[in-house]
C-alpha cells in the first residue's frame, strides 16, 4: 500500500515527501490531534520479503524510541501501513551538518558545540546499550533554534536484523565514515565503531576534508581498513600536534587503540581544540560529492533540496536545472540521463540528447588568438587505429578565463572542452562534463580531433568525457580499429564515478556495444549501490567467455571484495592475468586490484 501525499496514514495526515534512499522514504505529515508537523520515515517495501522482519522492526524501534536526550531526534511512534513499517519523528526545521560545512567556513566556537553535543547524545545512547552504527554529517541536523540533534539512530541496526535482499549483499554504513570492522563486515561491533566514525567527522571539520576519498566506494573502504590515516596537520598546517595527537587515537584502524568512551574522546578533543586551538579554519570544506551505500539513509525533516542539486542518499536526483543562461556564466547544458535500478527488474530511464544534425561548414571560423589553447587537430592516418592519433594539447584555464574564450568561439570544440575541464576543477562536474558533451557535438565527424581529445581526456583520468568523444566517433567511424577496447576501458572507469547515472548516455553505449552498457551498469551497482545480486544477473549476460569480456571479471573481483572474500577476489584476478589476449589496460587494472588486495 502507498503513502501519497494528501492520505491520512493513521492520524497522520501526509503532506509532501522530503526525500527517499536506498533504505526509506520521509515525508512531512500533519498529526492534527496534537497539532503539530512530524517526520515520518516510511522503510523500503523490500524487507517485507522477511516474513519476521515486522516483529523484529517492533522490538528495535521500541529499543529505540526509548532514547530521551536533548541532542537525539525522538521517536513518537511506529507502526505498520499495508504492511509496510514506518517511525514517526520529530520534524525538525534546519539544516545537516553536511550542508554546513558546504555552506562556507565553520568557525572554531561551532566546532566546539558541536563535537560538544554530538558527543552527549552518542554517550546517552551507548550507556543505553544501543549504538548508532552510522555517524556522519548528514545525520547531524543544525535546528533553527540552535539545537543539534543526532538523527537516524538504531536505523543501520533495524535493516540489518533483517535477512531482506535489500540488506543481504551489502556493507552497512557510509564509505567515507566506516569503521575498520564494519568494512570487514564484523557483527561483534561495539562503541569503538562510533568512535570511530565520529574521528571522521571531528577529522572533517578541523581539516578541511575527509581523510580517505576516492572516485569509488571501493576504494575509501580499502583505505580505511589498509592505508595509514593521513595526518591531519599535513592537510591542515594550522591544525595542533594536540588535536593532531586526539584524532589519530580516535582514528586508530584497532578498536582497542581507540579511546574507551565517547566521554574522553569528547573531553581530550575540546581540551586540545580549545588550549592549543588550530589557528584558521580552512575557507571552504570541500566533501565527497555522494557519500553513502544504498543503505544509509538520512531521517532528517529539513526543507527539501533545491531543484537541480544532487541530493545526497537518494535513490532519484532532482532533475537539472534547464533556466536559461546569464550572459558570462559558462553554459547550463547539464546532462539528464537516470539509469534506474529498483529491485530485480532492471530498467533504463533513456534521456535522449537532442543532438542537433550540424552542417560540413568550418567549424573554427576567426584564427584563433594567441594563447587561447586551440591547437590544430591531428591528422587521420589511412586504414587507422586509435592508437595512431596523438592526444591534443589542451590548457587548464583559470574558470574565469575559460568562461570567455568560449564565449568568444563558441563554435570551437577545443574551447568547449577546455571550459569543460574549468568548471570540473572548480567542483561543477555536471556543468563541466556537459560542456565537453558539447564539445563533441561541436566536432561533428571530425575523427582526428575527438580521438585527441578523448586521448587527453584519458590521461587527465576525466574518463565521462572521454567516453563522450569515443561514442561520438562511433557515429563516424563504427568500424575503427580498436575503437571497441577504448569504449570499454572509458566505460569502466566512468561507471567508478559517483555520478555515472547523470554523466552517461546509456542508448549512446548500447547502440555502440551492448556488453559494454551492462558491464558498466554493473560495475556502478557493485561500487555505489552494493547490489551485488542485480550486478552478477547483469553479468551473467556477457561473462561467458572471459577472454572476450575480461573486464567482466574485473567487476567480479571488485563484488568480492567488497563482500568480505578477498582470497576469492584475487583468484579472479589471477585467472584474469593467465589470459594471454587481454587487453593491456586491463592487465595493469587487475595488477593494480592485486596490490590493493594484498
Amino acid at each position: 500500500m502507498s503513502f501519497n501525499t494528501g492520505e491520512t496514514i493513521g492520524p497522520y495526515r501526509m503532506m509532501e515527501q522530503l526525500g527517499q534512499g536506498g533504505m526509506a522514504t520521509v515525508y512531512k505529515a500533519y498529526h492534527a490531534s496534537l497539532d503539530r508537523y512530524v517526520a515520518i520515515k516510511v522503510l523500503h517495501q523490500a524487507f517485507l520479503e522477511d516474513p519476521n522482519f515486522l516483529a523484529r522492526f517492533q522490538r528495535e524501534a521500541r529499543l529505540v524510541a526509548r532514547l530521551e536526550h536533548q541532542n537525539i531526534v525522538p521517536i513518537y511512534d511506529y507502526a505498520e501501513h499495508g504492511g509496510r513499517p514506518y517511525l514517526v519523528m520529530k520534524y525538525i526545521e534546519g539544516d545537516t551538518l553536511k550542508a554546513r560545512l558546504h555552506a562556507g567556513p565553520i568557525s572554531r566556537e561551532e566546532v566546539s558545540f558541536i563535537i560538544e553535543r554530538v558527543g552527549a547524545g552518542l554517550a546517552y545512547a551507548h550507556k543505553q546499550g544501543i549504538l548508532h552504527r552510522d555517524i556522519k554529517p548528514s545525520n547531524v541536523i543544525l535546528a533553527k533554534d540552535g539545537g543539534v540533534y543526532l538523527a537516524d539512530f538504531g536505523l543501520a541496526r533495524i535493516a540489518q536484523s533483517g535477512d531482506s535482499t535489500l540488506t543481504s549483499d551489502m556493507i552497512l554504513g557510509t564509505p567515507q565514515y566506516i569503521s575498520p570492522e564494519q568494512a570487514l563486515g564484523k557483527s561483534d561491533l561495539d562503541q569503538g565503531t562510533d568512535i570511530y566514525s565520529f574521528g571522521v567527522m571531528a577529522y572533517e571539520m578541523t581539516t578541511g576534508r575527509v581523510p580517505f576519498s576516492a572516485d569509488t566506494p571501493f576504494s575509501v573502504i580499502h583505505d580505511h581498513i589498509y592505508s595509514p590515516l593521513p595526518l591531519p596537520t599535513s592537510v591542515n598546517p594550522n591544525v595542533s600536534l594536540d588535536v593532531e595527537r586526539v584524532l589519530l587515537k580516535a582514528l586508530a584502524k584497532d578498536r582497542e587503540d581507540r579511546y574507551p568512551d565517547v566521554p574522553v574522546f569528547v573531553s581530550d578533543f575540546l581540551s586540545a581544540w580549545q588550549e592549543t586551538g588550530s589557528g584558521v579554519l580552512p575557507s571552504t570544506v570541500v566533501a565527497s560529492p555522494v557519500e553513502s551505500l544504498p543503505a544509509a539513509s538520512t531521517a532528517i525533516a529539513s526543507p527539501p533540496p533545491e531543484t537541480g542539486k544532487i541530493v545526497l542518499e537518494t535513490t532519484f536526483r532532482q532533475e537539472a536545472d534547464s533556466s536559461p543562461v546569464e550572459p558570462g556564466q559558462p553554459a547550463k547544458r547539464r546532462i539528464s540521463r537516470k539509469w534506474l535500478w529498483l529491485g530485480l527488474p532492471i530498467f533504463l530511464c533513456l534521456c535522449c540528447l537532442g543532438l542537433g544534425m550540424l552542417n560540413d561548414s568550418e567549424i573554427w571560423g576567426a584564427p584563433p588568438a594567441p594563447g587561447s589553447g586551440v591547437v590544430d587537430a591531428p591528422a587521420l592516418p589511412e586504414n587507422p587505429v586509435v592508437e595512431d592519433v596523438d592526444s591534443v594539447p589542451l590548457e587548464i584555464l583559470p574558470l574565469e578565463q575559460a568562461v570567455r574564450a568560449a564565449e568568444a568561439e563558441p563554435e570551437s570544440a577545443i574551447l568547449h572542452v577546455q571550459l569543460g575541464l574549468a568548471l570540473i576543477e572548480s567542483g561543477q562536474e555536471v556543468d563541466g562534463y556537459a560542456e565537453i558533451q558539447l564539445a563533441s557535438e561541436l566536432a561533428k565527424s571530425d575523427v582526428p580531433l575527438l580521438l585527441g581529445m578523448a586521448k587527453t581526456l584519458e590521461r587527465q583520468e576525466r574518463w565521462p568525457g572521454a567516453l563522450s568523444m569515443y561514442l561520438r566517433v562511433f557515429e563516424a567511424r563504427p568500424r575503427l580499429s580498436m575503437l571497441s577496447d577504448n569504449l570499454r576501458r572509458a566505460a569502466y572507469f566512468t561507471a567508478g564515478h559517483p555520478l555515472a547515472p547523470d554523466l552517461i548516455d546509456p542508448e549512446a553505449v548500447q547502440k555502440a556495444d551492448k556488453p559494454t552498457l551492462l558491464m558498466a551498469q554493473a560495475r556502478y551497482q557493485v561500487l555505489h549501490e552494493g547490489k551485488f545480486t542485480e550486478a552478477r544477473a547483469l553479468l551473467d549476460q556477457i561473462r561467458k567467455d572471459l577472454d572476450a569480456f575480461p573486464e567482466a571479471g574485473l567487476v567480479e573481483a571488485e563484488a568480492l571484495f567488497l563482500e568480505g572474500k578477498p582470497e576469492e577476489a584475487r583468484a579472479m584476478l589471477n585467472s584474469i592475468l593467465e589470459r594471454n589476449t587481454i587487453p593491456p589496460w586491463v592487465r595493469q587494472q587487475a595488477e593494480t586490484l592485486l596490490k590493493q588486495y594484498e
